[in-house]
């Protein structure tokens, strides 16, 4: 690109591409050398030619976008967010030609691989033209459970294990791990970073259900693998015997992956991601010459990618195995975290680098996957919370100002994992303890500019920003925030996790609702404080029928725009409506 900054559909400047400048450096004091040779590698961006008719989008977010070349036009594969998908077409459009968008794939479900379709191509356009949308089976499920059901506390979360609130310099946010942290456009040191737009995607009109299906898009051939709960709980990989290619979508990296990212998630099943790797090789290593994946960059020549899949497989594969091994030897997830290292073999290779993931926490996902989060020791089955454990410690210890002289003695010796323990406890004991906060703060940063891992070193600095400023107002978001375009069913499946007990509490409500176009027909209850919902194949004798579409339904829920409902009737959804709240965003986490 000319200007080196990345747009929305807008047009709107949003980011600048433009840091050679600053990784052209040497590695800084404050930054581990390891993790800024892949900051270094990751930030390079632009259009890339992979293979004969394949291209992707680098370096423009997290993640990469595919543009596969077809007959007629061009086939999107995980467009990312909406101003990476918006400037990577515009230079897709410049380079190759403009040509209609005639596909469509989601590789899995995560927000980075689908948030920007409608950059790429609109709902209308789809529909008028038929262009397939493919994903594999699950794929909107998994997204309502992980991206909106259980969204607010990971986005908040994702604050931490992506450093969104850090400045792009030496002292903060180098990299994501998986790709770069853009700069926004003018920023200053201290200034807040803009965050990706997450949003839902267009809904697939074709779902992978088993490995070896195959489809031809504008005149290609694709042969799909389920790769079910492994990096995500719907994904898939595909192969292009036309032109011995093979993608991979998030399940081979140029780093370790997490088992269970530091934002949350569903606990990722790392024998299913060995055995997905495994079949991989088996159906397609003799007869693939170009592997590309949603993050990080191609491998040409059948003999390095087979090596470079089996040393990946192999990393999965001993991390669920050796920690099983250790479970079931006794040692709880803490335990294992602190004993299992990975063979010189396994270690040597960079691309198992924990950039990303760990393996600390990723042995303790697989103990938390098989045994739960409790380690069976009965002192543990009914704990106090950290506030108020912390102030017993504390207590016990000999007060305040005595904790604090041994984190800071614990400090001097290079003890800095007793010296977390301590002033954590005392944070949390004490709130207003301003020299706390601050040695902590300070003990955060210089554990980041350790760290090999990204998530931990944004994990760390974000800590040490919030410490030292002070938590930010906790605001809770409107009722129904963040749901507009689901499906009638995904919607109430979503606001039941925001019904208030409080609101409910005595309140009986029971009603149908009939989409006016499919005829499909929903039985909706509250009682017990709880919602319940089902399709049905006749409305609930006795009770009101709503006939509304999932969008009108939408529209009476948050009052906007004139009901088209009966008097009667748009009370009732005023009634229902009014149990609801939105979830609390900005909720402390390092502080009380």
């Amino acid at each position: 690109m000319a200007d080196g900054k990345l747009r929305n559909p807008d047009g709107q400047v949003v980011g600048d591409l433009d840091s050679d400048a600053f990784f052209s450096q040497a590695s800084p004091d404050t930054v581990n050398p390891s993790l800024w040779r892949n900051a270094q590698l990751l930030q390079k961006h632009g259009l890339f030619k992979v293979a004969e008719r394949i291209y992707q989008i680098r370096g423009f977010s997290i993640s990469n976008m595919t543009v596969i070349v077809g007959d007629t036009g061009y086939i999107v594969v995980d467009p990312g967010y909406d101003a990476e998908a918006y400037t990577g077409m515009k230079l897709v459009y410049e380079h190759l030609g403009k040509k209609p968008v005639t596909g469509v794939i989601y590789t899995h479900s995560h927000t980075d691989h689908y948030s920007g379709v409608r950059a790429v191509i609109s709902d209308e356009d789809v529909a008028a033209r038929h262009v397939p949308v493919i994903a594999p089976e699950g794929f909107i499920k998994e997204i309502l459970g992980e991206a909106v059901i259980a969204g607010p506390a990971m986005i908040r979360r994702a604050a931490f294990q992506f450093g969104f609130g850090l400045p792009v310099t030496a002292t903060g946010n180098v990299n994501l791990g998986l790709g770069p942290q853009i700069k926004p456009v003018e920023a200053q040191p201290g200034q807040v970073p803009a965050t990706p737009r997450a949003r839902l995607p267009i809904i697939p009109n074709h779902d992978i259900k088993q490995t070896g299906e195959t489809l031809t898009i504008d005149g290609l051939r694709f042969e799909f693998q389920m790769a079910a709960n492994t990096e995500a709980p719907a994904e898939m990989f595909f192969y292009l015997p036309d032109l011995k290619a093979l993608c991979l979508a998030e399940d081979a990296n140029g780093t370790l992956h997490n088992a269970l990212p530091a934002r949350g998630a569903l606990v990722r099943d790392t024998k299913s991601w060995s055995n997905a790797l495994t079949e991989a090789i088996s159906r397609y290593g003799g007869r693939t010459e170009v592997l590309f994946t949603s993050h990080f960059w191609p491998r040409w020549g059948q003999e390095k990618i087979v090596d470079y899949l089996g040393n990946q497989r192999d990393a999965y594969e001993y991390l669920h195995d050796q920690s099983v091994r250790l479970m079931n030897d006794g040692l709880t997830g803490p335990e294992i975290a602190r004993t299992l290292q990975y063979p010189d073999s396994l270690a040597a290779k960079w691309y198992n680098h924990e950039y990303y993931g760990t393996l600390s926490h990723n042995s303790r996902a697989v103990y938390q996957r098989y045994m739960g989060y409790y380690d069976g020791n009965p002192a543990n089955l009914d704990p106090m919370t950290l506030t108020e454990g912390a102030n017993h410690y504390i207590d016990a210890l000999g007060g305040d100002a005595r904790v604090l002289a041994l984190a800071k003695a614990a400090i001097d010796k290079g003890d800095n994992r007793w010296a977390v323990e301590l002033l954590n406890k005392l944070v949390f004991a004490d709130p207003k303890n301003r020299n706390a906060q601050l040695v902590l703060a300070d003990l955060y940063a210089q554990l980041a500019y350790q760290a090999e891992s990204a998530t931990w070193r944004n994990g760390y600095l974000e800590a040490a920003v919030e410490l030292r400023r002070g938590p930010l107002e906790p605001k809770r978001a409107a009722p129904f925030a963040g749901l507009l375009g689901l499906p009638t069913d995904l919607l109430l499946d979503t606001i039941a996790v925001r019904l208030v007990p409080e609101r409910a509490k005595g309140v009986k409500l029971a009603f149908t609702i009939v989409d006016p176009v499919t005829g499909k027909k929903q039985i909706v209850r509250v009682r017990n404080s709880v919602l319940v919902h089902e399709d049905a194949e006749a409305p609930l004798v006795g009770a009101p029928i709503l006939k509304l579409s999932a969008a009108q339904f939408y529209a009476e829920l948050t009052g906007d725009g004139p009901s088209a409902l009966a008097t009667g009737d748009h009370a009732l959804l005023g009634r229902f409506a009014g149990l609801f709240d939105g979830p609390l965003g900005n909720f402390p986490i390092v502080t009380p």
